[in-house]
């Protein structure tokens, strides 16, 4: 069995930028373009080699990675305008924020507490009777 081929420089290169404009969120048919592949399917390839040969498993973890960078970029990118003060920058930051913290599981669940029970016929006369009584005592008046 013989061994893969080590990769040229110029490949390591453009496999390089392949991961550059993906992590700034370019497109496949955008990447092949500005990196001089012929189609999509070329820069896709190229990416995924690029990702196995610097051991990250192209997967969940990888996607999460990739989408907390672009979160970074974006939020470094308006964050002088929210910290000046202008409301749209500072809404944007919160949606940001917002979207970081769901990824990475930072808010809490909300904590609910649901009670079943069975009732027989005895058990909702009983109920009955006592919410009457409840009433008649609110308005003042008795049976």
């Amino acid at each position: 069995m013989t061994s893969p081929k080590a990769p040229k420089p110029d490949q390591i290169d453009k496999e390089r930028r392949v991961i550059e404009l993906r992590r700034a969120g370019a497109t496949y048919d955008d990447i092949a373009q500005a990196v001089g592949y012929a189609d999509a399917s070329g820069a896709r390839n190229a990416y995924i080699r690029a990702m196995k040969r610097t051991l990250v498993e192209a997967g969940t973890e990888e996607i999460r990675e990739l989408e907390l960078d672009r979160l970074d970029r974006m939020q470094r990118a308006i964050w002088a305008k929210a910290m000046k003060g202008d409301v749209q920058a500072i809404h944007t930051a919160l949606k940001i924020l917002d979207r970081r913290a769901r990824y990475l599981g930072l808010d809490a669940p909300m904590k609910q507490e649901i009670t079943i029970e069975n009732a027989d016929g005895a058990m909702i006369d009983r109920e009955v009777a006592r919410l009457v009584e409840m009433l008649e005592k609110t308005n003042g008046t008795t049976s």
